[in-house]
Parts: structure tokens; sequence; C-alpha cells
């Protein structure tokens, strides 16, 4: 170019000596009437290097070369300078958007509105980032009230249980099963003070709601009563089984008082008078209350004189205990039987079975078997 080439204007620009090849592919590009066409490919180039990028002028140069008509409408786009245009990402699910397929370019947390381009670029969408979702106050009531409903159905239902719950309570309660009769079985020695509040504590009561273990409790505090069973029967009936204990020896204690002693050492009773029906461990024993249990020797006594044969146990006069623990049985004819310490007297009873079956007891003044083994001495 010449030195007054220089000096023309600077929106103006002269091309000079322009190949065909060039003129050729601006006029493919922008065609005849001024639109903008795709550049047409060689059939010589491979398809995996092809450029696709098109360039277009800008404004300025296309309309001061006359390439594009007025009917061309230039694209002018109008963005934030704080946006980031260099990682385009997707923006919301807006219904505006969703119609498009082009790109979409957000800015930072300050922008306050992104452009969304068009694929066909015809047209720019300037979307508000800012403003309110016109379904947010529907979903939100939505949702409050199904929150409602929920905890109503809840009241109800918890309403509904208490009722039963009412209901099933006064129907239990009502006197129409209310226990009217009481029936005790087995209670020969028992208390009749207790027998008396037992039954009161029944009577009246409804035989569904009846407190059966305090009625029980009361009788087990008796010490005649080993155990006790109490049932209801609908509609009015309540029957009470007592198992008392059993008498097995007495002895006298330091007090001269007479205590009846069971299977197990328990003192059942205390008495002022001797029972004749229950043997006698002589010597003196504790003075327990009734209700308590003796030590292990006047236990040991009462299982021996339940283990005794029916036969040998009408021969027996008495049982005694030594003060070092020593247990000894004297029968009708005068025989003293000595057991020792009270240990292994079944083996022990044993011999002395087989040996008063095979003598008499009459010629039998002393046998041992506090050794394991019998010793006799005859009269």
């Amino acid at each position: 170019m010449s030195d007054s080439d220089d000096s023309k204007p600077s929106g103006e620009f002269v091309v000079s000596e322009v190949s065909n090849e060039v003129l050729d592919e601006l006029s493919q590009l922008f065609g005849n009437d001024g639109s903008v066409s795709e550049p047409q490919k060689s059939e010589s180039q491979d398809d995996d290097n092809v450029d696709t990028t098109t360039v277009l002028p800008t404004v300025g140069e296309a309309t001061a070369s006359g390439a594009v008509d007025e009917n061309v409408s230039a694209i002018i786009e109008i963005v934030d300078e704080s946006l980031d245009l260099s990682s385009p990402t997707p923006g919301p699910a807006d219904p505006l958007i969703i119609e498009m397929r082009g790109d979409v370019l957000t800015g930072d947390d300050d922008a306050e509105a992104f452009v969304v381009i068009s694929d066909s670029l015809d047209h720019v969408v300037i979307v508000d980032d800012d403003r309110p979702d016109p379904t947010f106050e529907d979903r939100r009531r939505k949702q409050e009230r199904r929150e409602r409903l929920q905890r109503v159905k809840w009241l109800k239902l918890a309403g509904v249980v208490v009722g039963v719950v009412i209901a099933v309570m006064a129907i239990l309660a009502s006197p129409l099963f209310a226990i009217r009769s009481v029936t005790l079985e087995g209670n020969v020695y028992t208390s009749k003070e207790v027998v008396e509040q037992v039954r009161d504590l029944l009577k009246g009561a409804s035989v569904f709601t009846v407190d059966t273990g305090k009625a029980r409790t009361i009788l087990l505090d008796d010490p005649w009563v080993s155990d006790v069973r109490i049932t209801t029967h609908f509609p009015s009936k309540a029957l009470v089984e007592i198992a008392e204990r059993v008498p097995v020896v007495w002895y006298v204690g330091t007090d001269q008082k007479v205590r009846v002693v069971d299977a197990r050492g328990r003192v059942i009773v205390v008495l002022d008078g001797w029972p004749t029906k229950y043997l006698q461990v002589e010597g003196t024993g504790p003075s327990l209350d009734a209700g308590a249990v003796a030590d292990d020797a006047y236990r040991a006594a009462a299982q021996l004189v339940l283990a005794l044969p029916d036969e040998i146990r009408p021969k027996v006069a008495s049982l005694a205990l030594s003060p070092g623990g020593e247990l000894s049985m004297t029968l009708k004819s005068g025989t003293v039987v000595r057991f020792g310490q009270p240990a292994d007297l079944q083996n022990k009873l044993v011999l002395v079975v087989v040996l008063l079956r095979r003598q008499d007891p009459a010629t039998l003044a002393v046998v041992d078997v506090s050794t394991g083994t019998a010793t006799v001495k005859i009269r």
C-alpha cells in the first residue's frame, strides 16, 4: 500500500489483489444475498481434519465491505463484565430455557442475570436469576396441609385407642362380674383370721381385675401354709386351694414352750402343752417363733421320722439330740439306736431296719450304727 492509503479513515479498508479462491470462499460463506452459509468441504479434505469453526466479520467490517445485507440481523451480545464465559455450565430447569438447545452461560454468585444463546444464533434470552418461583408458595401450602392432615390422623387414632381402653376398663370393673362366692380348700390349721381377711379381699372384686397376688401373700405369711393357688371362675366365683405344712416332730425350747417342726425344720406353731400325735425330740432346743427355721439337727430328725418304714414307725417312742448334736432313737421296747452325727442317715437306717427284721427288738439293748456298721449290745 502507498502512503495515501494510511491517511484514509480507520473505519474503511481497501482490499487489493484478492485471489479468486478467496473470493469464491467469501461468496460461499455470505452468499449473494448477504446471508451466512456454511463453508463447503473439499472432497480431498479428511473429515477428521476439517476445522468447522466459522469466523464471522465484525459488524463494522461487514457493513464497510457491503457484504451484509440490510435484512441480515447483527447478533449483539450484551453480557455483564462480571460473567465468566470461559466455562459455561447448565442453567436451572426454567421453562424458558428447556425449549432451547443452546449453551448456557452463567455468571458468578454476584451476577444478577445470565445469558442463554440459541444454537440457531437468532435470539438472545436474558434470564433473571433472582425472580421468585411462582409455584413455591403453592408447594409450601400443600406440604403444610399434608402435615396438618397427618397430625389430625394420629390424634384421631390416639383418641380411638384411649376410648377403647376406657370402655374395656369400665366393662372389667362392672358389678356384673364381681366375685360373690369364695371357696377355700385344704385349710385345717390355717388361722381363721387370715382366712377371713382373704375372703373379704376377694369378695366384691371383679373376676378380671382381682388382686390374687395380694391374697396369696397374706396366706403365705401364715406359718402353717406351704403353698396357695387362687383361681377365678366366670362370672362371679373364686377358688382358694391351700397346701398346709405337715408336722413331724416337736421339741421343748428354753422357755419351756413346745415348737412343732415340719420336714424342712420350719417351726409351724408354738404351743404351751405337749402334743401327742407327733414324736418328741428330747433335749432343750432354741426358743424360735413360728415361721422360723430350726438348725440342721432338728431337720435331720424330722426327715429320719418320715423315712421310717411303716413296720418300724409304730415301735418308735422318741428321738433325742445330745449337746454335741448326735442323734439317737428310743424304741418302745427300750432299745436305743445310736445314729451319731446326722450324716448318711439313709444308709444307717437301712442297717437298723435289716437288724430289727432279723431279731426281736426286746432282746436288744443298744444298736450302734454311728460308724456306718451295725454294733449290737444284747440284754
